[in-house]
């Protein structure tokens, strides 16, 4: 469905789609919200955009592979769980930063994790949703 109204609707929205999604993503490691549900409400911009213009036009202007973005957030998630056993802590132990940044709170390993699952989730997501849209 490729109307002037959707496609000028979504070229505003994605901006918005996306510092939402940011927003989510930075407060949920404190507060309800995460790496899971932030993916989710960019991954849901991006489908809209890939209806308004194509999987092909979504891919060129957004320069997304869908394979390498899953792997990424796999890896961090990986790490966000081993790396505290390098330093004596269980697996999965949280190990946190003195490091404070402003709007985001201190660096930690959930940090870390939950970014892990967010790229991993947008990843999967689009995956499905470029074979399903595929032109």
């Amino acid at each position: 469905m490729r109307t002037t109204i959707l496609q000028v609707t979504i070229k505003v929205l994605i901006p918005v789609f996306l510092l939402y999604s940011l927003y989510l993503l930075f407060r949920g490691h404190d507060h309800p919200g995460g790496g899971f549900i932030a993916a989710l409400v960019i991954s849901i911009g991006l489908i809209f955009h890939m209806i308004a213009f194509g999987v092909s036009e979504t891919q060129r202007v957004y320069k997304i592979d869908a394979i390498k973005l899953a792997s990424i957030g796999l890896l961090l998630s990986f790490m966000a769980a081993t790396v505290p056993m390098l330093v004596g802590d269980g697996f999965f132990h949280a190990l946190w930063t003195d490091v404070e940044i402003v709007g985001i709170g201190t660096i930690s390993s959930v940090l870390v994790f939950d970014i892990g699952v967010y790229f991993a989730v947008i990843g999967a997501i689009l995956k499905i949703a470029f074979a399903v849209f595929k032109e």
